[in-house]
């Protein structure tokens, strides 16, 4: 279990294993799905490091479920891929309603009482 998990034996809780007493042999803990929770590590950071600083400290029962662990990356778009598109002005804006309002037979005109 150890070699597995590449960790000494006092590590071994924050990965869900609790000693029995006996050589060897451990306790793991069934998880609580409601109060499961994941996180977002960054690709350069080891998984048990972050979890020290940035879990540990906030939940004292929280352990590192390695088979659940999956390795990605995510990309956003939006930050890559988005070109501006600057908003137009207040007058182009107001030409384009009255445009628009002439188009309608003045009805936009009577109900703003603008005559």
């Amino acid at each position: 279990l150890l070699q597995h998990l590449g960790c000494a034996e006092n590590q071994l809780a924050d990965y869900g294993y609790y000693p029995t007493g006996k050589k060897g042999e451990y306790l793991q803990y069934e998880t609580e799905s409601d109060l499961r929770d994941t996180e977002n590590v960054p690709l350069a950071e080891n998984i048990y490091t972050y979890f020290l600083r940035e879990v540990k400290p906030h939940v004292k029962e929280a352990w590192i479920n390695l088979d659940a662990t999956k390795i990605g990356y995510e990309i956003s778009f939006n930050k890559y891929f988005y070109r501006h598109k600057p908003l137009r002005s207040l007058e182009q804006v107001s030409a384009d309603i009255l445009q628009l309002e002439g188009e309608s037979d003045g009805l936009i005109r009577e109900i703003l009482n603008l005559s």
